[in-house]
């Protein structure tokens, strides 16, 4: 918990990074100045007006979730760490806060265990961006093409057939790659994941008000939307249990 509290009371002053040159010096300083105050409406007034601008940023969503926290808005604190996450997936002081206030909501959903290679997958493309893992394909699949030409060109049994078996082995690695920075955009621009913000939400057992209710779900639980029907979104919690809820008691994190 001081681990939490060092974060969330010094994680304020970090860089801008992605928000660097789109928001305001004067806006940004005041709301972190609000925050360090302990003036944590006004601070979130300000990072507010900041993501109402346009501005989309780890370092925001960082700092909106460390502000509702403070305030005890636990459900609204998950949305914003999981959408500094969906930008940031490798950041252990976004991941530490969103699991601490996760700890603090009312449910308690195991996910399924998921098989260790596709979590081994989720955890490989987790630690760059997107961007950065097509920068490192092509890179990679230009030293694959070179030791290719080497095989080609070179002269020598030997020398020929070491540069074929690396230029295999490194377009492998190539694809390896090329899959893991389709996965991190797919991860980062996936649109069916929502966060709880009604204090008390009934899972139905159809999208009507008079259907049976199959359990209750409580703000800040984290769903997957299968579908919507009117009003009503299809949801899946994190142990594989489905049902209906009203749109208006969640929202998506992007």
């Amino acid at each position: 918990m001081k681990k939490l509290l060092f974060l969330i009371v010094f994680g304020l002053v970090s860089s801008l990074t992605a928000a660097a040159g789109e928001i305001p010096d004067s806006l940004w300083n005041e709301a972190n100045a609000y925050y360090a105050g302990e003036q944590y409406q006004d601070a979130l007034d300000h990072y507010l007006e900041i993501e109402n601008s346009g501005v989309e940023s780890a370092d925001l969503y960082y700092n909106i979730g460390n502000t509702y926290f403070k305030m005890r808005y636990l459900a609204y604190a998950v949305l914003y760490y999981e959408k500094a996450l969906r930008l940031a997936p490798n950041d252990p002081d976004i991941t530490y806060n969103l699991e601490i206030a996760r700890e603090q909501c009312i449910d308690r959903i195991e996910p399924v265990p998921t098989f260790f290679v596709a979590d081994w997958i989720r955890k490989s493309h987790q630690i760059m961006s997107s961007d950065m893992w097509g920068v490192v394909s092509i890179g990679v699949l230009v030293l694959a093409i070179l030791f290719f030409l080497l095989f080609l060109f070179a002269r020598g049994v030997r020398f020929r057939k070491a540069a074929f078996i690396l230029s295999i082995i490194i377009f492998l690695f190539a694809v390896m790659t090329t899959i893991f920075a389709w996965q991190s955009k797919k991860q980062a621009t996936r649109k069916d994941i929502a966060i709880v913000l009604a204090a008390v939400s009934p899972v139905k057992a159809a999208p009507d008000t008079q259907g049976k209710d199959l359990l209750v779900i409580h703000e800040g639980t984290r769903v997957r939307i299968l579908e919507q029907m009117g009003t009503w979104a299809r949801i899946e919690l994190e142990d594989g249990r489905q049902g209906w809820v009203a749109l208006n008691e969640i929202v998506f994190v992007y």
